[in-house]
């Protein structure tokens, strides 16, 4: 610090200045979630489709594993769902 660092009164932060400041950092906040949100919701659709898209391929490459699959599961969830 210099001597002319020491005269100098101290800076007063006024309250309009602090509720101008929240103000900003609400906004920034605000605008990040939107983007953030905007991001999550461009991914996710793009990998349900994707993941859809893999489904429909694996299921027309090999339509017989896909109903032993189904099958298998169809007699597993009843086995467990089995209600005597």
């Amino acid at each position: 610090m210099t001597m002319t660092d020491l005269q100098q009164p101290p800076s007063i932060t006024t309250l309009e200045d602090v509720q101008r400041d929240v103000g900003a950092l609400r906004d920034d906040i605000s605008r990040l979630s939107r983007e953030v949100s905007h991001y999550l919701t461009t991914t996710s659709r793009k990998a349900l489709s994707d993941a859809n898209q893999r489904l429909n391929d694996a299921v027309r490459d090999r339509p017989f594993v896909a109903v032993a699959i189904a099958a298998g599961l169809g007699l597993l969830f009843g086995a467990i769902f089995w209600r005597r």
